[in-house]
């Protein structure tokens, strides 16, 4: 919803730009080539000149423009300029956006190829500013629990990521070092999720500081997620995703050890059992935080070869949960641990 709105903002900017007066096609300079992450002063000394460049573009793929040191003025006032993006070999405007100060300007390029940027004052301005082109941060794949940093250095740059997801298992995508800041105020970002192949958010996250996000991928695959700012916002993160831990099997008597390391993961267990008996499991070395408070777990205890829980139980020190299977119910049941809100830690998990 967020990225809509952000979306619609930028529309409603560049319909400012059919504004642009006839004289602002006066004269343009020789075309310059912009170079991704490398700052262009632009001065325009004369009324009516025009400073044109060029930049290579990918299809889809978002870029960004970023006007720093703005010293624009008109006949004593506050001055503007027009930035007008033309596709490869047309001499039609695609979008375009005032500017009266300092900014920025992304959208996504239908076509690739070499596109034209033409900077053209509005009404007599004069002055000059540094334009900085800036494509994403290259995509980066994500191996489970192997922490990547991430720097958005450029207002309305984006970075993107991939990772493998196995269908209905859980995966987590913990944020941390979190320092995003927009214009002086508290930054933000959100993290949307693709579904393999498509282009369109399956779910999606806002962090403004350290946190985590976890879900249920709906199918297996290369899932890809775009990292988005909000605003303005520049800085950077790190991020870990990371894969449940492995299923173990419990066998009476004999305990089994388990550590979670992030926020959102789980752990799962399997044991044989017969209909109509009752099973004990005892927790020892409890010990999980959350948040640097106490943390907690549940135990969900699945019937063979069901998705949904027949009880469970929830534990935040040692303990012991017993229960009773119903009748005819015998075969290799399940366990889930899910750490309750951000708890993380480790116990020892027995069968008896």
């Amino acid at each position: 919803m967020k990225r809509w709105m952000l979306s619609a903002g930028l529309i409603i900017i560049s319909g400012l730009g059919f504004a642009a007066p006839a004289s602002a096609q006066a004269s343009t300079t020789a075309t310059t080539t912009l170079s991704s992450g490398k700052p262009v002063k632009v001065s325009i000394s004369k009324v009516g000149q025009n400073v044109k460049y060029a930049f290579a573009a990918t299809v889809n793929k978002n870029v960004t423009f970023n006007v720093t040191n703005f010293n624009f003025s008109d006949n004593g006032s506050g001055g503007g300029i027009y930035l007008n993006f033309y596709e490869p070999g047309s001499n039609s405007s695609y979008t375009n956006s005032y500017f009266s100060s300092n900014g920025y300007y992304n959208f996504t390029p239908p076509e690739g190829g070499t596109w034209t940027l033409v900077v053209s004052p509005y009404s007599d301005s004069r002055g000059s500013m540094t334009l900085t082109f800036a494509n994403d941060v290259p995509n980066q794949a994500l191996t489970s629990a192997k922490p990547v940093s991430t720097t958005i250095a450029y207002s309305g740059q984006y970075a993107t990521y991939t990772f493998n997801a196995t269908v209905n298992k859980n995966v987590t995508f913990n944020v941390t070092k979190f320092n995003f800041s927009d214009n002086g105020s508290g930054g933000g970002i959100y993290l949307y999720f693709n579904e393999p192949g498509s282009n369109s958010s399956y779910t999606n996250s806002y962090f403004s500081s350290n946190g985590y996000y976890n879900f249920t991928p709906p199918q297996s695959g290369t899932w890809s997620i775009v990292l988005v700012p909000y605003s303005a916002s520049t800085g950077s993160l790190t991020l870990t995703f990371a894969n449940d831990v492995p299923n173990q099997a419990l066998s009476a008597g004999k305990p089994v050890s388990t550590v979670i390391t992030y926020s959102g993961q789980y752990a799962g267990y399997t044991f044989g059992a017969s209909g109509n008996k009752t099973y004990n499991f005892n927790v020892a070395k409890f010990n999980f935080t959350d948040n640097g408070s106490g943390g907690g777990i549940y135990l969900y205890f699945y019937e063979p070869g069901t998705s949904s829980s027949y009880t469970n139980c929830y534990f935040d020190s040692n303990g012991k949960c017993s229960f009773k299977t119903p009748a005819g119910s015998g075969g290799t049941w399940s366990i889930a641990l899910v750490p309750y809100s951000a708890s993380v830690g480790s116990l020892t998990l027995t069968l008896n």
